[in-house]
């Protein structure tokens, strides 16, 4: 069978078109396209037009490649959403990086408190902008919009359902959402109402692998293919495609690092409240217990720096002058307040080891250096708080995403985290959505079944460590105050 998966990021999408049956699976890059929030009317909003016109380019493209395409399903970021009225956009949705969506967080924690939170949704997110903080704020500031609006769509639906599919809701992406009880794995309407906030919007939550209709004529014209929503959260969809076992952790590398452990109940230890571990919902009814850490955003800042100046930015280049510079000389928190997209990066990283007393970086080599030798070791704190809050220690880490390209970053990461690190596929967020697609389409049983797929089709490395890191980690610990 012949399936599309489109895999929309809050910087751009890729659409993939995947030929899977039960002994291989193929997966090949078909389009790509761009996404940014676009200001309109004094908010930072998502172009959804823009970004039916990229979808439909790609489905265009994979339907020119086979005879038949059977399926098309999307991922994306999570947390955003549009309102509908009678089934029309009220508006573009507004991005969670617009500052108004945070207006009413602190309202949000007077009134129900972030212990009350954690229970009630399994989510100890308290500065990712998140929908309820933007629910809230609309409710607050715009109530009149809620009023004409009668239903809300996660993004994924919601450019499922502009293409023709059912206006539905999926778990993993709205798990996202800090308003699902991921016990129950439905809406935390008890947890709504104390806010004041209506749940007439919501629409009823499906799993993974359900149908929505069908694609429109207009976007498949020589295919009738079927919308299927995948796990529709980019994060589950990417865990979903990884050789994951049951003694591993995740770690899904891009601009930010997800680590974590699959389970099949959430967890609410008072270590996971600590350390802001939150339960968000996987494909098969599984619950992934995850944090982010600010990842790989450094490098391509500083590389984005270096590109305005002149200087090399292609990363053979850099990783190789990072390989012969000094190990472990400067150590900095890539979570620390200290960065952001205003100014130049390579001279935050500088500033930040002037002012905690440590070398200064001097050149491109160095400072890549210090970002690798930071990121792996904010990973060893974090797995230590994973085996915390989890109640178990993680005897692996399998690596997706694009870290797995950089042999110098996972024999790192091996060596810091003192467990084997094991790669799995580039694209494992095109592979889980394409997996949990066919699930769904009954070409596969089930997850294990797929996992099991990935393992036969794609070439894997295991990096042995060499050792911990014990003094970076208590550099790191002292620096961040964990």
């Amino acid at each position: 069978m012949n399936h599309v998966a489109i895999d929309i990021g809050a910087s751009g999408g890729t659409v993939f078109l995947g030929t899977v049956t039960r002994s291989e699976i193929d997966v090949t890059e078909v389009h790509r396209f761009e996404n940014a929030p676009v200001e309109r009317d004094g908010r930072y909003v998502w172009d959804v037009d823009a970004l039916v016109d990229g979808m439909a380019a790609g489905i265009a493209a994979a339907d020119g490649r086979v005879e038949e395409l059977d399926t098309v399903g999307i991922d994306t970021w999570g947390l955003d959403f549009g309102l509908l009225s009678d089934g029309e956009l009220l508006r573009m949705p507004t991005s969670y990086r617009d500052p108004e969506v945070t207006a009413t967080k602190e309202a949000v924690f007077g009134t129900v408190g972030k212990r009350r939170l954690f229970e009630a949704t399994g989510i100890s997110n308290w500065t990712t902008p998140n929908t309820l903080w933007q629910l809230h704020t609309l409710a607050d500031r715009e109530p009149d919009l809620l009023e004409r609006a009668d239903r809300l769509l996660l993004m994924p639906q919601l450019l499922s359902t502009l293409l023709g599919g059912r206006p539905t809701g999926e778990v993993t992406i709205a798990s996202t959402t800090q308003m699902v009880d991921a016990a129950t794995r439905s809406w935390a309407t008890d947890l709504l109402d104390e806010l004041g906030l209506p749940t007439g919007l919501l629409p009823d939550l499906a799993e993974s692998g359900e149908s929505l209709g069908r694609v429109r004529d207009e976007y498949a014209p020589s295919s009738d293919p079927a919308l299927v929503t995948p796990a529709s959260h980019d994060t589950a969809a990417a865990v979903a495609g990884l050789p994951l076992s049951d003694d591993a952790a995740f770690l899904n590398t891009g601009s930010w690092f997800i680590l974590g452990v699959e389970r099949e109940e959430p967890t609410y230890s008072d270590a996971a409240f600590e350390h802001s571990f939150s339960n968000e919902l996987g494909a098969e009814g599984t619950v992934r217990l995850l944090k982010n850490i600010n990842g790989f955003f450094l490098l391509e800042e500083c590389r984005a720096a270096w590109a305005e100046s002149g200087k090399p930015t292609d990363y053979d280049r850099l990783l190789s002058a990072a390989a012969d510079a000094e190990p472990r000389r400067t150590i900095v928190d890539p979570d620390a307040g200290d960065f952001s997209i205003d100014g130049s990066m390579p001279e935050q990283i500088r500033a930040y080891a002037d002012r905690t007393e440590q070398p200064v970086p001097d050149d491109q080599g160095a400072v890549v250096r210090c970002l690798l030798d930071s990121l792996v070791t904010k990973t060893a704190l974090s797995v230590d708080q994973l085996t915390a809050a989890a109640g178990t220690d993680p005897d692996r880490i399998v690596l997706g995403g694009g870290g797995v390209r950089n042999e110098l970053f996972c024999r790192l990461l091996a060596d810091a985290t003192a467990r084997p690190v094991t790669i799995g596929p580039v694209e494992a967020t095109a592979v889980g959505n394409l997996l949990t697609q066919t699930i769904g389409a009954g070409t596969l049983p089930d997850l294990a079944a797929g996992r099991e797929l990935v393992e036969a089709s794609f070439p894997s490395t295991t990096y042995e460590p060499g050792g911990g890191w014990p003094r970076a980690k208590e550099q790191l610990r002292a620096l961040s105050g964990t």
